[in-house]
């Protein structure tokens, strides 16, 4: 299993975790990409109607999987900055970056609890596979979440109460599943396997249905799947790669990056059945972990 490593992120919270004044919220649409425009790959923030977006993040390093915490306040991201992949959080301006994880073992895909109090994340382990763990907001040490098998890209439900996760664990491609916060209940939502990866599952705001990346040999498109199981559908048809979908915080939109020809792709926003999609960022290369994440209402 080969993963590319490149990305984009966001967190918030920043009034309990780093002690700073709230950052306005702006009346439009805001949403975080994942840009390698400067040669690295760093965050920026489109406000909808700007034609140009504030730079968040402005390194050498690469800085992906923004993750916005459920005030709008703080953005949990990773860097490698200091050597090997980890997590860190920065309010919503940029500023005051705390890192949460260290050592040797590469962390990645921050998702924030509902209650804002906790991030679970997918660590490496020394054996090459993934874990997810949760660490305190405000820092701590890791604690790992026993889900039966190895487990890449989580995402809390937004009640705090499900983690969906995709896993490996099968033997002949990436599937997607669902458990309890805990670790119990661990249930198989989709049976067709996918042997690229980029799965990076996302709950629509109600916790009834789940996006995802998923595909064969002829590419990745957008999918949804209902979190019991059923409904499963493909929202998008262009194949290549077309992954990391975000819903708008009403859930009547969907964001994802689409790569289809050359060595260029585009963030799009679409209706929420992948519908009537609108290109908002064009010319953009591919970064793992460069998943466009609405801002909180």
């Amino acid at each position: 299993m080969t993963r590319v490593l490149l990305s984009v992120v966001l967190a918030a919270s920043a009034t309990a975790i780093c002690g700073a004044a709230p950052v306005p919220m702006a009346k439009k649409p805001q949403w975080l990409i994942v840009s390698a425009r400067s040669g690295s790959a760093n965050l920026y923030l489109y406000t909808d109607g700007e034609a140009e977006p504030k730079t968040l993040t402005d390194d050498k390093s690469n800085n992906s999987y923004p993750a916005w915490s459920p005030d709008g306040q703080t953005v949990a991201f990773c860097s490698d900055r200091d050597g090997p992949m980890h997590i860190f959080t920065m309010t919503a301006d940029g500023k005051k970056v705390t890192q949460l994880t260290r050592g040797e073992l590469m962390c990645r895909v921050p998702t924030w609890s509902a209650d804002g109090k906790t991030l679970a994340f997918c660590r490496r382990t020394a054996a090459g596979s993934s874990e997810v763990c949760t660490i305190p907001a405000g820092g701590g040490d890791p604690k790992p979440i026993d889900l039966g098998g190895d487990a890449w890209d989580p995402a809390f439900s937004p009640d705090g109460k499900k983690l969906a996760f995709v896993s490996f664990r099968d033997g002949t491609g990436f599937r997607l599943y669902v458990a309890d916060a805990d670790g119990k209940n661990v249930t198989k939502l989709t049976d067709d396997p996918n042997p690229t990866g980029f799965g990076y599952p996302a709950w629509t705001p109600d916790g009834k249905t789940i996006a995802f990346g998923h595909g064969g040999g002829d590419g990745l498109n957008v999918h949804t799947v209902g979190a019991d199981g059923k409904g499963a559908k493909q929202l998008t048809q262009a194949g290549g790669l077309t992954v990391y979908p975000a819903w708008s915080p009403d859930g009547k939109k969907l964001a994802y990056f689409s790569q289809t020809t050359g060595d260029k792709g585009a963030f799009y926003v679409a209706d929420a059945d992948g519908s009537n999609a609108k290109e908002v960022a064009k010319d953009e290369s591919p970064v793992e972990g460069g998943r466009p994440v609405w801002r909180p209402k």
